[in-house]
């Protein structure tokens, strides 16, 4: 049994890399000076120079094109990780740990997951629940027009099946599952990557990003979030959730300290609304 979990990283830190992990360096095109000594996402058939907006995504694209006889393939990022050991604070979506609790943390998949994801299960984040549905929650965020063009393009291809699963996905649910995160078999990742780069490589053509900041510049990887929902939710996949461990830097960066307040206080919302939407099914 030939499994890989990917492990996108971009610069040097710690991360996960015994079996079945394999740290990726996302962008090595872009950043040919950094030498991170694992494997490179511009080797062979890749689309590395396009991780400014792609991100993680050029790693799975690398995955997708050049790795063979693999059984059971998966994505996680060097700070962020599923927790198949209950270390996570239940029922909250993600955990922060410091990088001095890395060593103590159990990244193992218990061989009862891996038969599950043989048997058809996907392995994914536990959804994070928005105020509003995610289309207008991607729109107040990034550029709402951008998506517009991703819903003709999907249009444009006539399967039904996945235009009524976009309008539900998007303009129906105010949950979504992050971090362009999963862990399935190789015969099902296959179709998912068929199905989501022919659409981005379209949208591409129709979406002048070239005065976007950097962060809008990363349009590619926000709309893949949004589109692995689709697709889990048209092909209607048997979704195994579990909660992220995420592993913060420590840094004594002002800058970094000021990062990681936000996100703290971000995901501290996340997890408030998580807790109350758990309480109101209990009532």
């Amino acid at each position: 049994m030939n499994v890989k979990i990917l492990v996108c990283c971009h610069k040097l830190d710690i991360w996960a890399s015994d079996s079945p992990y394999v740290p990726i360096h996302v962008g090595k095109e872009l950043h040919p000076e950094l030498d991170l000594k694992i494997q490179e996402d511009n080797a062979g058939d890749s689309i590395s120079n396009k991780n400014d907006s792609y991100c993680e995504l050029t790693g799975m694209y690398w995955a997708w094109k050049n790795l063979k006889n693999v059984d059971v393939i998966g994505l996680c990022h060097y700070r962020r990780y599923f927790d198949f050991h209950k270390q996570c604070k239940w029922p909250y979506p993600i955990t922060s740990f410091t990088t001095s609790q890395f060593k103590l943390l159990d990244f193992s998949i218990p061989q009862s997951v891996v038969d599950r994801i043989l048997k058809g299960g996907i392995v994914v984040p536990r959804s994070v629940i928005y105020p509003i549905p995610l289309f207008y929650d991607y729109a107040s965020c990034h550029i709402g027009s951008d998506m517009r063009i991703i819903q003709q393009i999907i249009e444009e291809k006539g399967d039904a099946k996945f235009i009524n699963a976009f309008e539900d996905v998007m303009f129906r649910n105010n949950k979504l599952i992050h971090y362009n995160m999963f862990i399935m078999k190789w015969d099902d990742f296959n179709n998912y990557c068929n199905w989501l780069f022919p659409i981005l490589k379209e949208a591409e053509k129709r979406i002048d990003i070239s005065h976007y900041n950097v962060i809008q510049k990363r349009i590619w990887g926000y709309m893949a979030e949004r589109l692995m929902n689709v697709w889990l939710y048209a092909e209607k996949k048997n979704l195994l959730f579990y909660p992220v461990i995420w592993i913060n830097n420590n840094s004594s960066n002002m800058e970094t300290r000021i990062k990681y307040l936000c996100r703290t206080l971000r995901y501290n919302l996340i997890n408030k609304l998580a807790t109350l939407q758990l309480t109101f099914k209990t009532k």
